[in-house]
């Protein structure tokens, strides 16, 4: 009874924007798996494509399937190694939306990532000056990164 509420109003506000040249944007918030989310779900599916945000070392990304998506260094994992993505905050396609509360349930959604390498940034340089002291130090180093390819994304078929 609370999902229904929750999205008729949020197809009101959506409604009230000005249409476009794309179609209308039909969004849900979702906090637990009911019918009328899964009913999402299922529409998302049907799409031919389809995106998610998703929170990878702490900072929401927006993926697709084939996507390499560089992040700061995950410390236990090695190349070759297959991570499931479970914290995503949103899952869509060009038409629909389906938002998390904050994230989604992970029973609507399979999502892979691949670790393709460690790998290191360009030489950064900052320089430390005092004025009229005779002090100055530079200070080099490379942020370090983590390479993933994101090898799987796919949402669920619910009955």
């Amino acid at each position: 009874m609370f999902a229904a509420s929750l999205v008729r109003r949020a197809f009101a506000t959506v409604r009230s924007i000005p249409q476009q040249q794309s179609p209308i944007l039909r969004s849900l918030h979702t906090a637990a798996v009911d019918d009328v989310t899964k009913q999402a779900a299922n529409k998302i599916r049907d799409q031919l494509r389809f995106y998610a945000v998703a929170e990878i070392a702490g900072r929401p990304l927006l993926i697709t399937k084939n996507d390499l998506v560089t992040v700061n260094r995950l410390r236990d994992v090695s190349v070759g190694d297959v991570l499931k993505l479970d914290k995503v905050r949103e899952l869509g396609s060009k038409d629909y939306v389906l938002r998390g509360q904050p994230y989604v349930s992970e029973q609507l959604f399979n999502i892979q990532a691949t670790v393709v390498e460690h790998t290191k940034s360009k030489m950064i340089s900052i320089v430390k000056k005092k004025r009229r002291k005779n002090y100055k130090r530079t200070i080099t180093h490379k942020q370090t990164h983590t390479v993933l390819r994101i090898s799987n994304v796919d949402v669920n078929k619910l009955a």
